[in-house]
């Protein structure tokens, strides 16, 4: 289709005419020409299935189970069947501190973005593949997802003619101490920059430019030589009827 050449060749030609600022070709020079496109392979396992690590800041709060309806081989909002667990459930235990003891400490300098701190709230989602021995199953992280993070638990909710009152009392209770801890570490956040604020040495004073010499006095001009009359006389075509009371008058 036509965005499928815009991708990979480009607008013009087979992809038509684009308004977009962005010149296509993301197969085109990786990561160094700023390459929008990452190369994975597909994870079949994905029919099981994908567990979302659900973070505030460095804070897991909960992880979500989301099977793809009907055997699909998309898991995202809407189209799974989420399945909630607390932070410490043995089924995830292992992924768990492997994901938060070992790669969230290195996880913003392999995305060069190592002097930023983590997002207020964001998820890692991972699918299931098949590990080096026959019958182990390791991990393969999706995404890391920080601009489009919702509360799983107000899903029944969510959608056109539904309402808040359908989400069940347990679930109702869950998104609440979620909005809880993201505004408890919202604060956490400000305080730490006010501190590094408070602690940095003080900028050092902007220098001021030494006063302009003050302009020589300006001599007033002398008074025309002669009758005004003289010096306009050069204006007779004039149609500007003298006031009466005019000084001087046009010739």
């Amino acid at each position: 289709g036509e965005f499928i050449e815009f991708c990979v060749n480009g607008p013009g030609g087979a992809a038509g005419e684009w308004k977009s600022i962005f010149p296509g070709k993301y197969l085109v020079g990786g990561k160094e020409a700023g390459g929008q496109l990452v190369d994975q392979r597909l994870l079949p396992r994905i029919s099981e299935g994908e567990v979302r690590m659900l973070m505030v800041k460095n804070e897991l709060f909960q992880i979500i189970h989301k099977k793809p309806v009907e055997g699909g081989f998309s898991a995202v909002g809407g189209i799974n069947i989420p399945t909630f667990f607390k932070p410490d459930a043995p089924e995830y235990a292992d992924l768990k501190s492997k994901f938060i003891d070992h790669d969230i400490p290195l996880l913003m300098d392999a995305l060069d973005l190592g002097d930023q701190p983590l997002p207020l709230i964001w998820t890692g989602d991972f699918i299931p593949a098949d590990g080096p021995t026959p019958g182990s199953t390791v991990y393969i992280v999706g995404e890391f997802n920080c601009s489009c993070v919702g509360c799983s638990n107000f899903g029944a909710g969510c959608g056109p003619g539904k309402e808040l009152s359908w989400v069940s009392d347990e679930n109702y209770l869950e998104g609440m101490r979620l909005t809880k801890l993201v505004g408890e570490k919202a604060i956490e956040a400000l305080e730490e920059i006010k501190a590094k604020l408070a602690a940095a040495p003080p900028a050092p004073p902007t220098p001021v430019a030494p006063p302009a010499p003050a302009a020589p006095p300006v001599e007033a001009a002398a008074p025309p030589a002669g009758p005004f009359e003289s010096t306009l006389a050069d204006r007779v075509n004039t149609k500007l009827p003298n006031p009466p009371d005019a000084k001087y008058k046009f010739v």
